[in-house]
């Protein structure tokens, strides 16, 4: 079971993805982008460790508090 998941905070577009598994994030770096209404919601890592599994892929529509990443 992954350490924590980070959800989506609103129904939009994926439209960038900023890492991959197995790679190794610090607090504050890019995750992943999400577009909604013409504008973009960048979401950062809220702690450090290693990315387990992206849960979405590019240009994939998601809704709010749909699973996005889990962190290992």
């Amino acid at each position: 079971m992954a350490d924590k998941v980070i959800n989506s905070p609103m129904t939009g577009k994926v439209i960038e993805i900023a890492v991959q598994d197995g790679a190794t994030v610090s607090e504050g770096d890019l995750l992943i982008v999400i577009e909604s209404m013409k504008m973009e919601n960048e979401l950062f890592a809220d702690q450090d460790g290693t990315i387990a599994k992206i849960l979405v892929e590019d240009e994939q529509n998601v809704s709010e508090n749909d699973p996005l990443v889990e962190f290992a």
